[in-house]
């Protein structure tokens, strides 16, 4: 019980909810494995540049993707979260969406390929931003 007072009045000195005394944790597990599935997405990507040329493991490994960014964003909500984190989530969520388009559409309008690794990097970013967020208001 006084562990949970304590958490609760350290969320709030840091102008966080109620609530985020299982969401910050739980949005810095969150972030740092889908930061892991990117990077084995690039890692998958790059087997099928450099190695065998199929793309099967890397389409099929994507269907994985949207999943982690709408627990983000329902996390951020349901734990009323600072709006830093839900504007994070849904350009997360956002970006995943682009991905499947710049996939499906590369083979109509060529330059969308080109955006396909330009998006990862920008999600792998904001996944990074957010888990050193939410490490960062964990340890307070």
């Amino acid at each position: 019980m006084a562990d949970q007072l304590k958490n609760n009045a350290r969320h709030a000195d840091a102008g966080l909810s109620s609530g985020a005394g299982w969401a910050v944790p739980a949005m810095k597990w969150m972030a740092r494995t889908f930061a892991l599935f990117i990077a084995a997405q690039v890692f998958l990507a790059g087997l099928a540049m450099f190695v065998d040329s199929d793309w099967t493991a890397h389409a099929n490994f994507a269907r994985f993707f949207i999943i982690i960014p709408i627990l983000m964003m329902l996390v951020s909500f349901i734990a009323r979260l600072p709006v830093s984190y839900r504007v994070k989530s849904i350009q997360l969520l956002v970006m995943v969406i682009l991905m499947f388009v710049t996939a499906d559409l590369s083979s109509v309008i060529g330059f969308l390929s080109a955006l396909h690794p330009v998006l990862s990097l920008a999600m792998f970013w904001i996944t990074l931003a957010i888990a050193r967020q939410a490490a960062a208001q964990t340890t307070k």
